[in-house]
């Protein structure tokens, strides 16, 4: 019975990883939690388990922004009780709008727009038009964040303050590099700060083929409107003892299997006393 306590552990944590990623995010258990990190941590491509860390910590780093300036947006916009006379007017209303767009670093574009076209616009948004200063039709229209304004709807989009690059990422096993481009073509998260902050979108997708010889398993993801360039880094010394350990426990679980199957289709053995011939 002590053998099947020392077994179940590694039998779930290789046949069953997927059912603990399905009830993490359901289950509270302290130990359910445990076995998956170990399961995760161990058992996992170093590689992919980086990827997919990367891949989750933009995607909740670019949905914070988005959230919060969204938050801030509505709060002027219902400060202000800004109108379509107000804007056709010019008057002061729309002065302390612009005022307060301006104190919004992580802004990149504020766009008003109504039934009959844009009403309003503040920012550089000749990346998001299909015929470069149209104002007719937007590039990507619905992909970018908007919420609806009495009357029309408002879009933005995010960017980073110039020289700021919020990267706090650090991974086991290799250590890759990777480059986020917003959809207006700017440079959103890296956490290589030898590339220059003014890299565009455009210019890094040419050079990205040459990297690609260079570094072989360099590819490029999608997280919501973000392009995600990922360069693997070299291997790392811990990497090597998760992977024997991975290969330890693997080995170890398969060798208790066998010793498991070996007893349960051996023949009982009787312990029952032989008839012995009594003495007379």
């Amino acid at each position: 019975m002590r053998i099947y306590f020392l077994i179940l552990p590694f039998l779930f944590l290789i046949g069953t990883e997927s059912t603990f990623a399905q009830t993490k995010g359901d289950s509270s258990d302290p130990l359910t939690e445990f076995i998956y990190s170990l399961s995760e941590t161990v058992f996992a491509n170093p590689f992919r388990k980086e990827e997919t860390e990367i891949r989750k910590r933009i995607h909740e780093s670019n949905t914070a922004e988005v959230r919060e300036l969204r938050i801030h947006l509505k709060n002027n916009l219902r400060t202000l009780g800004l109108t379509e006379a107000d804007i056709k007017s010019k008057n002061n209303r729309l002065s302390l709008l612009e005022e307060s767009l301006e104190t919004l670093p992580s802004l990149g574009g504020f766009l008003w727009k109504g039934e009959s076209g844009v009403l309003y616009q503040w920012g550089d948004w000749s990346d998001f038009y299909e015929d470069g200063f149209s104002r007719d039709k937007l590039r990507l229209e619905g992909q970018i964040p908007s919420f609806p304004i009495d009357p029309g709807t408002i879009y933005f989009f995010v960017r980073n303050p110039p020289g700021s690059l919020p990267a706090e990422f650090g991974f086991l096993g290799w250590e890759s590099h990777f480059y986020a481009f917003g959809d207006e073509g700017s440079l959103r998260y890296t956490n290589d700060f030898h590339l220059d902050p003014s890299e565009r979108l455009g210019d890094f997708r040419k050079a990205f083929d040459s990297i690609r010889k260079k570094f072989p398993g360099s590819q490029i993801i999608q997280a919501n409107d973000l392009t995600v360039f990922i360069v693997p880094g070299e291997t790392k010394p811990i990497y090597y003892i998760f992977l024997f350990l991975r290969f330890f426990l693997i080995g170890w679980t398969i060798l208790l299997s066998l010793y498991i199957i070996r007893i349960s289709l051996s023949p009982p053995k009787n312990h029952l006393p032989e008839d012995r011939p009594r003495l007379s």
